[in-house]
């Protein structure tokens, strides 16, 4: 545990967090949000939400709506007016996500004075720390061959890497040194499943003659953190978090401004049992 190291993530985190509560009238952007907290965009939502327990939408969204319902419940300023000041472009927009939140118009709440209003406490709270070990590995920059897909991970994958790999078998391009790596760019939890980008990659030698959705494309060198993921794809979302929730908050290292990536240890993913799958992931740290 390195204890400075916790304070100052607690401490940026708690100056997007007052942002946040004093201006929920203004655009929040991620790329603002990062900014006051100093940190990468890449990385800010995994690691707000990991300490939070929220996304950034989620709670900008929750904290406009229940200071809100505050206003509706004491004041008699029109819904109109209330909308605009918590930053809602629209009444409509606005009265549509207070039913999602509250299961009743601004005017039935107001009606009842908030009898059903739920407060719920804002809480910042660091998790247990779960002991998640990386080797540090520094590489050099990576030429590699790649497919990109949008849309929901499991789904995008799929389509890159079938016609990545139609590409490398017809060109003859693989070898026991090639290396299948993958880049998720974007939180599910923050991003919509169908503007998901994943690139299916492939390293390679010489020249190639590309042909239709295929590029080429450089994976940044430099010091990574790998993390070693035992078991089924779909356990990787866990092992991101612990990784920004808890390994770099108490780490003492910075993040570099790139996205991480995955690379894949099995030679045929498809004819391996789900219980043996081996995957690096690789978090670019200064």
């Amino acid at each position: 545990m390195r204890p400075a190291t916790l304070d100052s993530y607690r401490e940026r985190l708690d100056r997007v967090l007052v942002y946040i509560r004093d201006n929920l009238d203004e655009p929040l952007t991620i790329d603002r949000l990062a900014g006051i907290a100093c940190l990468s965009p890449f990385h800010f939502h995994r690691i707000f939400s990991a300490f939070v327990g929220e996304t950034v939408n989620g709670h900008v969204r929750r904290l406009r709506l229940e200071q809100a319902a505050l206003w509706i419940a004491s004041t008699a300023d029109s819904v109109t007016d209330t909308a605009l000041a918590v930053g809602y472009e629209t009444p409509a927009a606005f009265a549509r996500a207070f039913r999602e939140r509250f299961g009743l118009s601004p005017s039935e709440f107001r009606e009842h004075r908030g009898e059903t209003f739920f407060s719920g406490a804002e809480q910042f709270v660091i998790k247990e720390v779960v002991a998640v070990k990386p080797e540090m590995r520094e590489i050099e920059d990576m030429r590699v061959l790649f497919v990109r897909r949008s849309g929901a991970y499991s789904e995008a994958a799929k389509s890159a890497w079938e016609t990545l790999m139609g590409f490398a078998y017809k060109n003859r391009l693989l070898s026991v040194e090639t290396r299948g790596i993958g880049i998720g760019y974007d939180d599910p939890a923050v991003t919509a499943e169908e503007c998901l980008r994943y690139d299916a990659c492939i390293t390679f030698f010489g020249e190639v003659a590309l042909t239709g959705d295929v590029g080429i494309q450089n994976i940044a060198g430099g010091r990574y953190a790998v993390f070693l993921h035992k078991g089924p794809y779909d356990g990787l979302a866990e092992i991101y978090r612990d990784i920004f929730g808890n390994w770099i908050a108490t780490s003492g290292c910075t993040l570099r401004d790139q996205p991480s990536f995955e690379i894949y240890l099995n030679r045929d993913p498809r004819r391996t049992k789900p219980e043996n799958l081996r995957t690096e992931i690789w978090v670019p740290v200064e």
